[in-house]
């Protein structure tokens, strides 16, 4: 496990900034137009869905940069130990929401669920190609 991390860790930090990058996104993307009618936005035309569009740009950066710092971090380690991180965005994904949208309930079969993910990143980060052939 401690060779894979040495061998992978950068990219592994990476990815999980890039996964936070990612749920951030999506959040801003939300989070604007929570009480934007976007039916009717878009009904006023060009004007209205640049309106849209103006209100969740952020949100577009925010995961260009997630995108970018993933392209990056994939160089840095095994892609089989690596991809598998992208799924702490949807950890990320539920801690914001319970911040940013207390209505929203999160089920105890959710909190189990995201409990697997966080397991199955550590046990999959963990490993590498070469941890395989040592046993």
């Amino acid at each position: 496990m401690l060779e894979s991390l040495k061998k992978n860790g950068k990219g592994i930090i990476l990815l999980l900034i890039s996964a936070f990058s990612l749920a951030l996104g999506q959040l801003l993307w939300k989070k604007p137009l929570e009480n934007v009618d976007v039916a009717a936005a878009l009904a006023q035309g060009f004007i209205g869905i640049l309106g849209v569009f103006v209100k969740i740009l952020p949100g577009f950066v925010v995961y260009a940069i997630g995108a970018i710092v993933m392209t990056i971090g994939l160089g840095y380690g095994e892609l089989s130990v690596l991809q598998p991180i992208n799924s702490m965005s949807y950890v990320f994904a539920l801690i914001l929401s319970a911040i940013f949208f207390p209505a929203e309930k999160i089920s105890w079969i959710t909190i189990v669920g995201v409990f697997v993910v966080i397991a199955g990143v550590i046990v999959i980060g963990g490993s590498s190609k070469n941890d395989a052939s040592d046993h």
